[in-house]
């Protein structure tokens, strides 16, 4: 700021002396107008400086941190409990009416035409159960038996068919592939290969209870257990196969884990 005033007073100093050049009569008042125009021009040069040297204040107004919600928790799915419902007592010949106080298990329902359809309410022995892990050379023999539900529209006749459908050998050695378990169906009223007559009126909301035999090979090859699944069908008098209830079964040497 001084160094700006020592200017002033050099600028003033030298409107005067050139106003009072020799021969010249010295006009004051156009020296006084110079002198307040360039005093106005060296505050007004000052002030703009000085305010050029001083730092710029931004305020800054943090914003309030936002509450973020917690993520929505995906809900586990659902767990349907194999339910035990009351139902029908069975017959000697393995049907039921529905009347009786006889207990059953809900089960997986077969077939999709709303007249042929079945609800498969037990299985013996259940599916994993430690039955269905067979060694060779002990027992060769498994009866499996589904007690079936008619949960359609049509009565299921004596003439409805019950037969084994097809088998299933999965084994990395090739010679395990040629295995059967000879699946044999039984009806409560037949046994043996081929289609075998239920033998019964099974009225819808019914059910009955149906079969096959296994009999495990005397061996197998390689160091893996062999699975076999075996899937029956039951059959409409027409022919519609419409309930195809299956199992599966590993077989193990003694000794092999499975």
């Amino acid at each position: 700021m001084k160094i700006k005033l020592a200017c002033f007073v050099l600028l003033a100093l030298t409107l005067v002396v050139g106003a009072c050049a020799p021969g010249q009569t010295p006009d004051l008042e156009g020296i006084e107008r110079q002198i307040e125009t360039a005093v106005a021009m060296t505050v007004s040069a000052g002030e703009t400086m000085t305010a050029a040297a001083q730092p710029s204040v931004t305020s800054t107004v943090e914003a309030a941190p936002s509450n973020t919600p917690f993520p929505t928790l995906t809900p586990f799915p659902t767990i349907t409990p194999f339910v035990i419902t009351p139902g029908g007592s069975g017959s000697g010949s393995g049907s039921g009416s529905g009347s009786g106080g006889t207990t059953y298990y809900g089960g997986e329902q077969c077939g999709n035409d709303p007249r042929y359809m079945g609800a498969i309410i037990d299985q013996t022995p259940h599916d994993d159960a430690p039955e269905t892990i067979r060694k060779t050379g002990e027992i060769e023999k498994l009866d499996v038996k589904w007690t079936i539900k008619n949960v359609g529209s049509k009565t299921w006749t004596p003439t409805y068919a019950w037969l084994f459908y097809e088998e299933a050998v999965s084994s990395d050695e090739p010679a395990n592939k040629l295995l059967t378990l000879s699946p044999f169906a039984f009806t409560p009223v037949m046994s043996g290969p081929g289609w075998l007559p239920i033998g019964d009126f099974i009225e819808t909301g019914e059910f009955i209870t149906l079969g096959a035999q296994l009999t495990m090979p005397a061996s197998i090859e390689g160091r893996d257990p062999v699975y076999f699944t075996v899937r029956m069908a039951l059959v409409a008098d027409g022919g519609d196969k419409f309930c195809f209830p299956w199992i599966r079964i590993t077989v193990i040497r003694p000794g092999m884990t499975p």
